[in-house]
């Protein structure tokens, strides 16, 4: 069976109250160092690694495949707080908006479902349009960004409204809502408190890799 098939169906079945958490995915990995003003360093191992520049809100790919290192589940990646030295190798090369980055991972986490704390009674507003050239999306994600944009909808509404599944939509308001391109405009955002990385150098990082602990 084609895999897209196979999500497609899978969808379907996602019921309308199910979600995810964002400390399932690197979610919560990235908006700790955004929120920080943190640089890090993510190792994926054999799934390559990515650099967080948190203070400029802008990130570096290491890997070839990065929908696959984006689905990688927190046990699967070791992260590093990076010293300004190491921050500076990247200074002037070919980052892109973290905001991007946010999108695609919360669009792999969702899967069809919503994040905790978002709901299918949330009226959603699209502040600001995502490059979608770059972007994972949906056969039907123009439409429903442009709903959004024009017309602040419910999410529930906006499935019944364009004719297509829930789950679709779930997904994509959880990565335009997770990315800072949309907002629920019925219900006060509630930031959660986010700590930041606890500090630790690369080179020590890389010493416990080197001895196998």
């Amino acid at each position: 069976m084609n895999k897209n098939n196979k999500e497609s169906k899978d969808k379907h079945h996602i019921a309308s109250t199910d979600t995810f958490s964002p400390d399932e995915c690197l979610l919560t990995t990235l908006r700790r160092a955004v929120a920080n003003g943190q640089n890090i360093h993510i190792d994926g191992g054999a799934h390559g690694s990515l650099v967080i520049l948190g203070a400029s809100e802008e990130y570096f790919s290491e890997n070839p495949n990065l929908a696959e290192f984006l689905q990688l589940s927190p046990g699967k990646f070791r992260i590093t707080v990076m010293a300004q030295n190491d921050s500076n190798t990247y200074a002037g090369t070919a980052c892109r908006d973290i905001n991007e980055l946010m999108w695609q991972a919360a669009y792999y986490a969702s899967n069809g479902r919503l994040m905790s704390g978002y709901h299918r009674s949330d009226v959603v507003e699209l502040e600001s349009w995502p490059n979608l050239t770059r972007l994972p999306h949906t056969p039907n994600t123009f439409g429903i960004l442009t709903l959004f944009y024009k017309h602040p909808t419910s999410v529930a509404l906006a499935a019944r409204l364009l004719k297509v599944p829930e789950a679709e939509v779930n997904q994509i308001y959880t990565a335009a809502r997770a990315s800072g391109y949309a907002r629920a405009i019925n219900r006060k955002a509630e930031e959660p408190h986010i700590v930041p990385h606890p500090k630790q150098s690369l080179l020590a990082s890389l010493l416990r890799k080197l001895t196998g602990n």
